[in-house]
């Protein structure tokens, strides 16, 4: 399956940069998922779960998850950027 460029960045830094075969998050909206080459979007993040499905085949472990604490995602390009007050990695 294809993939796409994912940024997870906080305000300390970068907490994940690379590709990713689908990205979900809940917006302001409900919950949305992003596949590569996704229609352009711009939304609002709620303080919710997001999950980073790596690429078939990649060594890492299958998916990450983020307690995000709010925040904003953009898609355009092939890219999907998460930009967060608060991100911490749970399992």
């Amino acid at each position: 399956m294809a993939s796409t460029q994912v940024e997870l960045v906080t305000p300390t830094g970068t907490l994940f940069s690379g590709q990713a075969e689908m990205v979900v998050c809940r917006s302001a909206d409900g919950d949305i998922a992003f596949l590569a080459n996704h229609m352009p979007y711009i939304g609002a993040l709620e303080a919710y779960p997001l999950r980073i499905v790596h690429p078939e085949g990649a060594a890492a472990a299958d998916e990450l998850r983020f307690q995000v604490g709010g925040g904003f995602v953009e898609v355009s390009n092939n890219r999907v950027i998460v930009l967060c007050d608060s991100a911490e990695p749970t399992s």
